[in-house]
């Protein structure tokens, strides 16, 4: 994330909330875009579509999932992804 960009995400299912977070396959991504009726209709009977959250200008990711909610600024990512390389040293 730069500057004031941000994510509000909801992961809702039947799965559970590391399945939702963590259940990559091979042929899935995320796209962000301002036509999502477009994706839908080029990926239509191909692949799954699902809207999870909207970008904004909030500075930070907003995620839902499971009835659980975490919200980070960048620093506080940029130090979470830190936490191996410092419990290493």
């Amino acid at each position: 994330m730069v500057g004031e960009a941000g994510a509000a995400v909801e992961l809702a299912g039947a799965a559970s909330p590391a399945e939702l977070l963590f259940n990559e396959r091979p042929g899935r991504a995320v796209i962000e875009t301002t036509d999502p009726g477009a994706v839908r209709a080029a990926f239509g009977g191909i692949a799954p579509v699902a809207a999870v959250g909207k970008a904004d200008r909030s500075g930070r990711l907003a995620l839902t999932v499971g009835g659980e909610h975490l919200s980070y600024d960048a620093a506080e990512i940029r130090d979470l992804r830190r936490v191996l390389e410092r419990e290493l040293d």
